[in-house]
């Protein structure tokens, strides 16, 4: 199990117990001092140099031994197996809801929101893993970001994080981040690290040190995120504000993507998509399946007319119109090349568009970014201006009815 060198100290007075506060500096224990868990403990059997015992709270259960080594020195060591592996099992990341306002509440506080790459990251003894939304493993993709003494205070710990390419202004450059996960050998990699280097804002903490910090208010995750980690010019935590349409109208101004609103007491919901976090777009776009496209003619004869989209409403694909402005020439190009990959099938969407045999439809495997102006009253896009490729999402991250 986890080993740990334990140093005994002196008695403290059973007020200590539900100390929380910051100690002055140059007093002993000097920073800040929280309850990592509250509980009980029982001691299951005590030997001449060693003894074991069980810890019980609402936020921590387990087996210990400690061993006396020498003086007030002992070694302390975690017997049982937790029941879910934080640091190696799939772990799926807290979904928000959308709105087009800001909430304007003391519940809420407020950050940027990055755009970049979703990651958990895994902190686990000096060693360190990166995992995109969709559980890949994208470690040997940013090597920059592989530095855990450098990084990180805390010994274990698993973090939700944006991996981000900024430009020479500080805003991020989402095709730098995705261009970074195109690499293949060790010296593109090492390229792309050079030409692109990346950072990670760190936003949440799910495990820290031994227990799961889950269903801790999320102002309390963010003090011990805070805490655990070493700023520095690679890993920064995302700065929280109290007040979120300054932020709003400075993200417009800056040509960020928005901002995010999260309630301040709301706990982690590994793979759900809450109330407790909503996400503010700066611009109205919408994530949509790509499910085939039309034939190009005249100056797109060579490639494609206009893209088919859909999104999923329940189990079924519904239609969402299409889309044909928002391309340039290497855009339509590489677009091109990426769904000929995908071999032509059967219309995968219920409705029939008046274009139905000048198209070619295609299994729903890639997913793109757009811009529109609003919904018809049929529920298709009004006036979509296509954006970007997601291959950061996979196609059940679309969803209509969320």
């Amino acid at each position: 199990g986890i080993k740990r060198l334990a140093v005994q100290t002196e008695d403290h007075p059973v007020s200590y117990l539900s100390f929380e506060g910051t100690i002055p500096k140059g007093e002993y224990g000097g920073g800040a001092m929280w309850i990592f868990a509250s509980g009980k403990y029982e001691i299951t059997k005590d030997k001449k140099d060693s003894f074991y015992f069980r810890l019980q709270s609402r936020a921590l259960t387990a087996e210990y031994r400690l061993i006396h080594t020498k003086d007030k020195e002992w070694l302390l060591e975690r017997l049982d197996n937790p029941q879910v592996d934080y640091l190696h099992d799939t772990v799926e990341p807290m979904l928000t809801q959308s709105r087009n306002d800001v909430p304007e509440a003391p519940d809420y506080l407020y950050e940027v929101k990055w755009d970049g790459i979703r990651a958990m990251v895994s902190l686990d003894e000096g060693q360190l893993m990166l995992r995109s939304r969709n559980q890949r493993d994208i470690t040997r993709y940013f090597p920059e970001l592989l530095i855990p003494d450098q990084a990180f205070r805390a010994t274990c710990g698993l973090f939700d994080t944006e991996i981000v390419c900024l430009d020479p202004e500080g805003k991020p450059v989402f095709e730098h981040s995705v261009w970074r996960l195109l690499q293949t050998g060790e010296s593109g990699i090492a390229r792309a690290k050079a030409k692109h280097p990346a950072v990670c804002y760190v936003f949440d903490c799910l495990y820290l040190d031994g227990r799961a910090t889950l269903n801790e208010p999320l102002t309390r995750r963010r003090e011990w995120m805070a805490d655990a980690i070493r700023q520095n010019e690679v890993y920064r935590t995302s700065e929280s504000f109290d007040e979120g349409l300054p932020l709003f109208e400075a993200a417009k101004r800056m040509g960020l993507e928005g901002i995010m609103a999260k309630e301040r007491d709301s706990p982690y919901v590994p793979g759900k998509r809450t109330s407790y976090w909503y996400k503010i777009k700066a611009r109205q776009t919408i994530e949509c399946i790509i499910i085939g496209y039309t034939r190009g003619k005249g100056d797109r004869e060579a490639s494609f007319g206009a893209l088919h989209l859909a999104r999923y409403q329940g189990e079924r694909l519904k239609y969402m119109g299409k889309v044909g402005s928002g391309f340039d020439e290497q855009r339509l190009k590489t677009i091109f090349a990426e769904i000929n990959k995908i071999k032509p099938s059967k219309r995968p969407v219920e409705e029939k568009p008046l274009d139905d045999a000048q198209s070619v439809w295609l299994d729903p495997r890639l997913v793109c970014e757009v811009r529109y102006a609003s919904f018809t009253t049929e529920g298709t896009l009004r006036e979509p201006v296509f954006v970007r490729m997601r291959p950061d999402l996979v196609p059940e991250d679309c969803r209509s009815d969320t």
